[in-house]
């Protein structure tokens, strides 16, 4: 389960971080900012609540490193996005 799980983490990350400069662009508003911080957050807030909420949920340790891998790539997710955001904007409006 393991190895097939860091697969799809692998590929999930990549597609997300490769897909910010082209959403960029596209995106003038702050709302489609906003709704992709927030689908960032809610994997990162589920993870969080079952491992220290809902303890008893993860009964094996496949579920646990499910849910750790789980917590990992949404954190990677969620500042990963924040950093190429950050530093794409500060090109885009030609800042330092």
């Amino acid at each position: 389960m393991g190895f097939n799980l860091a697969w799809l983490a692998v590929v999930y990350i990549s597609f997300q971080l490769l897909s910010i400069p082209f959403a960029l662009r596209a995106s003038k508003e702050r709302f489609i900012g906003v709704l992709d911080g927030l689908a960032s957050m809610v994997p990162l807030g589920v993870s969080l609540i079952v491992i220290v909420g809902k303890p008893e949920l993860l009964d094996t340790p496949q579920r646990w490193e499910a849910a750790f891998l789980l917590l990992f790539i949404a954190a990677v997710d969620l500042f990963g996005g924040y950093t190429f955001n950050l530093a794409l904007s500060r090109r885009m409006m030609d800042v330092g």
